[in-house]
């Protein structure tokens, strides 16, 4: 292979990475409007703990991270079986990545700031990191 077809193919890869990575964050957008609308309808309107808000919100982006996740983000086309496991692994994913985000929730609301809001910001943070390595590696690898 010749420096330039090495250099093209090289180009290629990295587009495809960068362009699945702008999906993700595209879907994460979604998730993230729909896990704080229905974290802060259960926090403010149902007076709901803002732990127990905390999975109401995230399982909802949850749900809808799988489905935009499998089909547009890794156009994941397993079905069957197969694709039993990796729901499976996704939950698994998510449920470290909640735990993870209660545990920064309750952090920095207790140590950095009172307010709701800045502590919610850096445990969706600390949740998206997790996810998209585990989703890409581990849930919708092509292996």
């Amino acid at each position: 292979m010749n420096n330039f077809s090495y250099f093209v193919e090289k180009i290629n890869l990295y587009k495809k990475q960068i362009v699945q990575l702008v999906k993700f964050s595209i879907v994460g957008v979604i998730n993230t409007a729909v896990d704080f609308a229905v974290f802060f309808l259960f926090y403010f309107v149902f007076h709901i703990s803002y732990s127990l808000s905390q999975v109401f919100g995230y399982t909802s982006g949850m749900i809808n991270s799988f489905i935009m996740n499998k089909k547009w983000t890794f156009e994941d086309k397993t079905t069957g079986k197969v694709i039993i496991t990796k729901l499976l692994k996704f939950v698994i994913t998510n449920l470290v990545s909640l735990g993870s985000s209660i545990v920064v929730l309750k952090l920095s609301k207790t140590y950095l700031s009172n307010s709701i809001l800045i502590a919610k910001v850096l445990a969706t943070l600390c949740a998206q990191m997790i996810n998209y390595l585990s989703y890409k590696y581990w849930v919708f690898n092509k292996f």
